[in-house]
C-alpha cells in the first residue's frame, strides 16, 4: 500500500505535464459544449477547407466514409462511438503522430458537434462529452505510461 503511494506521489510530476488547459483545448478545436466565446466566432465565419470524406485516417477511426460538414445531428453519436471504439482497440500501437492524426479526426468530429449540439437531447449530449474526455484521458494516460517507461 506505501509503495503504491509512493508511485503515484512520484507520478504527479508527469501527470500536471499531462494537463491540457481548458483554453488550450478551446484553441485547438477539441474541447466543445461550451459556449463560444466572439474569438472563436470570429473564426468560425472564416472560410473554411470542406470536411471531405477522403482522409483515409478519418475512415478508419470512423469505420466509415462519411463527410463530416454534411453528417446530421442524429449521425454524431454513433460517429463518436465508432470513433473511441477503434481509439480503445489500437491505443496501445499508436505512436504520437498517430494520436495527433486521432485528434485532429477528433476536432473536426467536434467542429460539426458544435454547429448542431443544440439539436441533440440532453443524453446524448451527455455521450457525446463521455466520449471525448474519455479520448481525452486515453491520450494523456499514455504519455503519463510513456514519461514513467
Amino acid at each position: 500500500m506505501k509503495s503504491a503511494f509512493i508511485i503515484l506521489l512520484a507520478a504527479l510530476p508527469f501527470a500536471a505535464a499531462a494537463q491540457t488547459t481548458q483554453a488550450e483545448l478551446l484553441r485547438r478545436g477539441e474541447l466543445t459544449g461550451t459556449r463560444p466565446s466572439a474569438r472563436s466566432q470570429a473564426r468560425q465565419t472564416a472560410p473554411r477547407p470542406a470536411n471531405t470524406a477522403s482522409d483515409p485516417v478519418q475512415q478508419h477511426l470512423l469505420q466509415t466514409d462519411v463527410n463530416l460538414a454534411q453528417a446530421s445531428a442524429d449521425q454524431l453519436p454513433s460517429l463518436y462511438e465508432r470513433f473511441i471504439a477503434t481509439t480503445r482497440d489500437e491505443r496501445r500501437q499508436w505512436t504520437y503522430p498517430q494520436w495527433d492524426a486521432a485528434g485532429q479526426v477528433l476536432a473536426r468530429l467536434n467542429q460539426r458537434y458544435e454547429q448542431v449540439r443544440t439539436t441533440l437531447p440532453l443524453e446524448e449530449r451527455l455521450r457525446v462529452r463521455s466520449f471525448q474526455g474519455e479520448f481525452h484521458t486515453l491520450r494523456g494516460a499514455r504519455q503519463v505510461k510513456d514519461k514513467l517507461d
